[in-house]
């Protein structure tokens, strides 16, 4: 059974793993200008994690039961989408817009599974704060959109 705890656990994974992957990536960044916005993207990552653990801790032992159902609930909403970036291979990435593009894949990941998450949530602070998260991720798909552009020809 998931319990709203455990969807917490969850999202404090998520920013985790995405925190390795920006830090495992600045190595390959290319350009100061891509470094510092992957170096930006991990201690947002990591701030997240923090905000998660904290509202985690908040919870009661008797925290709402999902039911048995959310399993299937998560895969279906996340199609062929990842949860984590655990299982990127760098190698196989063969330039910074690429790499760039799958940055934007994992905030979109991470963005449907709040909203996701946003419906178990009653305390309407702990929901302001997740929807303030969601904003978040939201301009980072926009920052490393605009980042992409610059590679582009003519691109500002």
């Amino acid at each position: 059974m998931f319990t709203l705890n455990d969807l917490f656990d969850i999202a404090i994974k998520m920013e985790e793993n995405g925190r390795a992957v920006y830090l495992g990536a600045l190595g390959q960044a290319g350009s100061s200008d891509i470094a510092s916005l992957i170096q930006w993207m991990a201690d947002e990552e990591n701030r997240h994690k923090s905000w998660f653990e904290k509202q985690k801790a908040s919870l009661s032992p008797n925290s709402l039961d999902l039911g048995v159902m959310l399993p299937g609930v998560i895969k279906e909403m996340m199609g062929d989408g990842s949860l984590s970036l655990s299982d990127l291979d760098f190698s196989e990435i063969s330039s910074p817009v690429q790499m760039l593009q799958t940055f934007i894949m994992f905030e979109k990941d991470t963005i449907l599974f709040y909203e996701f998450l946003e419906a178990f949530v009653e305390s309407e602070s702990v929901k302001a704060g997740l929807q303030e998260i969601i904003v978040e991720e939201t301009i980072h798909v926009d920052k490393i959109s605009a980042m992409i552009r610059e590679f582009e020809p003519g691109g500002t």
